[in-house]
């Protein structure tokens, strides 16, 4: 329905009348309804022309008036604008709006001069009231009330909506709509001209053509119809019918197009620009300024012209780069290709960093955090001369169990031992040494104030930064690739299997895989069970406010959010703040890793030290702080002797140097050169009887020998034998008593132990190996551990890929020949991709999970799966309203707890399994892919698939290559430092708008946290104890909180179960079966299969008992223990206990029993094999996989 002209207009049922009022009248609503889905009003100035159009949508108010917008409760806006589900933006000449929400779609377009239209949906046939009439497909039947046929002004009367102190008086003088005949021709010529062949019909506008010839200040000029030709043009182009460019410079012109664009009468609104050249949509055209066919329109440049693509310039963190421009960044180059980076990878260094007390990022640039107190393989490698390792040892800095902190870093191999620590350097004969130090082809020496560095001839560099938080960082060679393994992961270019332990087989869990790179007999690492910052309000609202400075706008840190996501390092910080006694130097090293990351890309930022309270360094003397600094040429030292000090470093290291022109000399003193002395060896050491403290001991320099005063703290009572009891107090042979006692776990890591000092303790006799329940053993009975169980020689488990075969201490695994992978969406917007990826996100819009045929000669795809998402919190949070399956013509959508089928494809095998709480899709494209999806009806959906082929796979659940580095790789193949930009590349719709942000539903919500925190915590207790060893549960705990946070518009504990049941299910994914629900938590009314009868085949049911057995019940999984066929799901299931229904025979059948070991056992879990499945057998074991449908 549309106005235009002085007051012409047309009916959605297409019905054309004149009304020249200058009131405020009603354009379209809904009737009778207190508070209709849409009502838009509009007001004619005495220049006819629109002067205001109100725009109501629900709860949002859109008003244009004067050529501005502006939105209620937001002000005057900018366009595109996009908030709501409601989207402003221009569209050619004129201005479109696009509401979406959950139960309407409807367009509003104007100009900013005499034009309005709207679009409705059909469903409103017949419910609409306004000057568009009432939309019943009738033309003649507008203006008739009550039977009656109304005058046009008596019609526009009702119609009339006053604003509140307002009486606008209703013109009731007929205006003339009798035509003058002898117009009539040059109209039909004139409408000729727009568009000869248009099935718009002519006559009503060559009546409105007619009028405005007549009413026209000089009548019969070809330019008094302008508008009228206009609305033609436009209802021509709106029905996909050929418009001319007919619009001259004297004849109903426009004005100019600015620059090199060009007039077009229908050209495409969806204007493809060098940010998104390839921009398609099945709009309509319009009229307005376009680019020459073959040019697109440059959004990058401030000139906004029109480019041929191959012109287009690149951004990169807010700076434009010209076309053919290269960009060289750590490990990379880019060159500048049609608006979009084309980049190389150049073989890089693999860096690896401990920092902030208890965080490691590995070579392949997995995270992880644990707090252990112990000696720890960082790096052994067979590319390491003379058998060289690389170790690290944790010490505790604080009363908490988890303040545990970096203290020393250790260099041993057959020819030296190095170990690097706060203050002091120690050899291999433990004497102190004054750095510079050299040692073969190694040399140890200051490279700043803050910075010690190692640099060796064999491709290993390693920077230590002893203040004020002792931090280190390790440098390989590409000659290190896949030959690594330690703490710093294998360097093979895959995440997901860093946490490779001394045993050959990848754990699940940090804790676990560190443990098994001990050093020494030394406790366990333990994993911090609740977030520190919980203990105190004021310490976490303190540590927040601290370090959001990394993440606000407008701070030093801002310019690199572009190149590095400050997230995690945000999160890190709070942490880290929390965790330890000392807050600032904890914070300052959080920002400060961010800093070296974003250095490490290029982007140095000068001066964040001094934008933060308490970070700032103060240098000694008359030395300055610098944040690139380095030894060579700023010490004496260096002068003398150039090999020991000028190693540059390819990051640059910040600490207190000597101003230009000066020197460091022998006393830390900055001197000219011509007072710099010349050196020889010099040592430091600790001069007789002067004492220092250690582990709350004195101890004194005696005889050349520390000798300590305090009690051992465990007497010999507590060994048995074969085990005996080694006091340090004795005189021993071996003077370091019980530090290197012979461990099953230190055989495996195949390393010799490196004792720092005496330990008294209980070892066991010679030859034989203490193994994890503290028993002696001989090395061939070594178990194997796996997910904090032993496993004894010949036993074997099954992961979701591998076999894997207990022999001497040791794993030795066989790839199977399928392996699976899964995805799982759930909750508000949660994703795991299938590498392991994780993020949330609050879009409302469509958006692809997965799909193939991605690679870059664009294949076509044989499956492709969208979520639709939809705004279901008060907070702004979203999560999925419906999943669409394609599979070539099949499609199959699950929404509103039930699917719907449509289309076939022969080429396609797929079953569907129903149970009371999930659907399961097993689908298979032979010769490509089996996939197995699991939706719970409600929010939760997982996508479990194996494939045959390496065919790339991409959406938001990830490309599927093993690492999880490069997950948010966007639809332009570059990969986003952020999710947020890869999410908004993944929508269907590229009208749909972005998500800028993402929603912290806890903090808008304090009272609900309370309680999310306290229900979630389940995740935490003994409930789940068994599954905590195999899958890492905080990040499931923190999605559990959020959402139980965000669900606050009904079904709030139905979220929170979801949340819970989504663990659960990793749990099972690992075997581990959990029977966590209770009447009283999160229960499932199976029973009600019992005495209610499924009726005919809309899934309804009736009350009447079926049999006597009662055999429905609800069970956590089915086949505990046992091997079993199918994807292991909780539900309700009406088997015997030791059977499950097998649904090729239809009928219960009885569970493959296999032979257990010893496993430790709640009594509310069991564990299960279907990954890791378990038998003593020594044949390799072939997975079931589902038979063909």
């Amino acid at each position: 329905c549309s106005t235009w002209g002085g007051g012409h207009f047309s009916t959605f049922d297409k019905y054309q009348y004149d009304f020249t009022g200058t009131c405020n009248y009603i354009f379209a609503t809904v009737c009778d309804e207190t508070s209709p889905d849409f009502n838009i009003q509009f007001r004619r100035g005495l220049d006819k022309k629109i002067a205001r159009i109100i725009i109501e949508l629900g709860p949002s108010v859109v008003i244009v008036e004067k050529g501005s917008i502006s939105v209620r409760s937001v002000g005057v806006i900018q366009l595109p604008y996009t908030s709501n589900g409601i989207q402003i933006a221009p569209y050619g000449r004129n201005i479109r709006l696009v509401a979406k929400l959950m139960e309407m779609e409807l367009v509003v377009m104007w100009n900013n001069d005499d034009y309005l239209m709207v679009l409705a949906e059909k469903k409103y046939m017949g419910k609409t009231c306004g000057m568009c009439g009432n939309y019943d497909g009738y033309e003649l039947n507008e203006f008739v009330r009550e039977d009656k046929l109304l005058d046009t002004f008596k019609f526009a009367a009702l119609q009339k909506m006053d604003d509140p102190s307002e009486i606008c008086l209703s013109e009731e003088i007929p205006i003339s709509t009798v035509p003058h005949k002898k117009y009539a021709i040059i109209c039909s010529q004139l409408l000729n001209l727009v568009s000869p062949t248009c099935s718009v019909p002519k006559d009503g506008f060559v009546i409105r053509c007619q009028l405005d010839m007549q009413d026209c200040s000089e009548p019969g000029q070809n330019n008094c119809t302008c508008s009228t030709l206009s609305e033609y043009s436009r209802q021509c182009a709106m029905s996909h019918q050929m418009v001319f460019n007919w619009r001259t410079e004297n004849f109903c012109s426009v004005g100019k197009c600015s620059v090199n664009q060009i007039y077009e009468e229908c050209g495409s609104p969806c204007i493809k620009t060098c940010s998104n050249p390839e921009y398609s949509c099945s709009s309509h055209c319009t009229y307005g300024c376009f680019c020459p066919e073959g040019t697109v329109l440059d959004d990058i440049s401030k000139n906004r012209t029109c480019v041929h693509i191959s012109q287009c310039p690149c951004t990169l963190n807010g700076k434009i780069y010209a076309p053919g421009e290269t960009m060289k960044a750590a490990c990379r180059t880019c060159k500048c290709v049609m608006g979009q980076w084309n980049c190389k990878d150049l073989p890089c260094p693999g860096r690896c960093s401990l920092e902030g007390g208890s965080f490691v990022t590995t070579f392949d640039s997995r995270p992880y955090r644990f707090h252990g107190v112990c000696t720890y393989v960082l790096m052994k490698s067979s590319s390491l001369p003379h058998n060289g390792t690389l170790m690290a040892v944790y010490e505790k800095t604080g009363y908490s169990h988890s303040e545990t902190s970096l203290s020393a870093i250790i260099y041993q191999s057959t020819k030296d031992k190095i170990v690097i620590s706060q203050n002091d350097l120690l050899t291999d004969d433990d004497e102190l040494k004054r750095l510079p130090y050299r040692s073969g082809d190694i040399t140890v020496f200051r490279q700043s104030s803050m910075y010690v560095q190692m640099h060796t001839n064999f491709g290993l560099e390693l920077a230590v930064q002893t203040s004020p938080v002792f931090q280190a960082y390790v440098k390989v060679g590409s000659q290190f690739k896949g030959r690594t393994l330690g703490l710093c992961g294998n360097y093979n270019g895959d995440t997901t299997d860093d946490f490779m332990t001394s045993m050959d087989i990848t754990e699940g869990t940090a804790s676990l895989f560190v443990d098994s790179w001990r050093a020494g007999n030394c406790h366990p690492a333990l994993e911090r069970e609740t977030d520190p910052c919980a203990l105190s309000q004021l310490n976490k609202i303190s540590a927040e406010t601290h370090c959001s400075i990394l993440t606000k706008k407008g701070t030093v840190f801002e310019k690199c959010h572009a190149v590095v996501n400050p997230i995690s390092f945000y999160k890190r910080c709070v942490y880290q703040a929390c965790n330890y006694e000392e807050t600032f130097p904890y914070i300052c090293s959080a920002l400060g890793s961010y800093a070296r990351v974003c250095s490490s890309m290029g982007l140095v930022l000068e001066n964040w030290r001094s934008s933060m309270d308490n970070c700032t360094i103060t240098c000694t003397g008359n030395q300055t702080f610098s944040y690139n600094t380095q030894a060579c040429d700023r010490t004496c030292l260096s002068l003398s002797n150039r090999a020991l000090e000028c190693h540059p470093t390819d990051i640059p290291v910040e600490g207190c140097q000597c101003p230009k022109g000066t020197y460091l000399n022998h006393k830390s003193e900055c001197v000219r050169k011509s007072h710099c002395p010349c050196y020889l060896e010099d040592r430091k050491y600790i001069l007789p009887d002067q004492s220092t403290i250690t582990g709350g001991i004195t101890c004194y320099c005696v005889n050349g020998r520390l000798s300590c005063t305090g009690k051992p703290q465990n007497p010999a009572e507590s060994c048995k034998a074969p085990k005996k009891y080694i006091s340090c107090s004795d005189s021993l042979e071996n003077k370091y008593g019980a530090a290197c006692a012979p461990t099953c776990q230190m055989l495996a890591t195949g390393i010799e132990c490196i004792p720092t000092k005496c330990e008294s303790g209980c070892v066991c006799a010679d030859g034989l190996y203490e193994n994890l329940d503290g028993g002696c053993v001989p090395a061939e009975e070594c178990p194997c551990e796996y997910g904090g169980l032993a496993y004894g020689r010949g036993e074997q488990i099954q992961t979701e890929c591998e076999i894997c075969t207990c022999m001497k201490g040791k794993w030795k695994c066989v790839q199977k020949t399928r392996c699976s992978s899964t995805c799982n969406l759930y909750g508000e917007g949660h994703i795991t991709t299938f590498d392991g990826q994780r993020f949330v996100f609050d879009g409302n819009c469509e958006y692809i999970l997965a799909m193939d045929g991605c690679s870059v000669n664009r294949p076509v795809s044989s499956f492709k799966i969208v979520t639709e998402n939809v705004i279901c919190g008060k907070s702004g949070v979203t999560c999925s309203r419906s999943i669409s399956i394609y599979l070539g013509n099949l499609t199959i959508i699950l929404r509103d707890e039930t699917f719907a089928i449509s289309g076939e494809n022969p080429g396609v095998q797929y079953k569907v399994k129903k149970n009371a709480l999930h659907l399961m899709f097993d689908v298979i494209i032979p010769g490509k892919y089996n996939m197995t999806l699991i939706w719970n009806k409600h929010m939760n959906f997982f996508i479990k698939i194996s494939r045959e082929t390496q065919e790339t796979i991409c959406g938001l659940c990830g490309n599927y290559n093993g690492n999880m580095k490069d997950d948010f790789e966007t639809r332009s193949k570059y990969v986003a430092s952020n999710e947020l930009e890869f999410v908004n590349s993944w929508k269907e719709n590229p009208l749909c708008g972005d998500v800028y942000f993402v929603v912290d539903p806890c903090s808008k919500n304090p009272y609900r946290k309370a309680w999310a925190e306290k229900t979630c915590s389940i995740i935490n207790s003994h409930v789940f104890s068994a599954c905590h060893n195999k899958v890492n549960r905080m990040p499931y705990y923190e999605a559990c909180v959020r959402d139980s946070c965000g669900c606050d518009i009904g079904g709030d504990c139905q979220c929170m179960c979801d949340a819970i049941a989504v663990y659960a299910m990793v749990c099972l994914e690992k075997g581990v079966c959990i029977d966590w629900r209770t009447p009283e938590f999160c229960p499932v009314y199976c029973e009600y299969y019992n005495s209610h009868t499924r009726t005919g085949i809309d899934d309804a049911f009736s009350h009447g008992y079926n049999d006597d057995k009662c055999t429905w019940h609800y069970r956590p999984c089915n086949c505990p223990n046992q091997n079993y066929k199918y994807v292991n799901i909780e539900g309700c299931y009406n088997c015997s206990h030791d059977e499950y229904f097998d649904h090729e025979e239809e009928r219960c059948m009885p569970c493959v029993t296999t032979v257990q070991p010893k496993v430790t056992r709640s009594s509310t879990t069991s564990t299960l094999p279907t990954g890791p499945s378990t038998s003593s057998t020594t044949t390799v074991a072939t997975e079931t996989t589902n038979p063909t449908i």
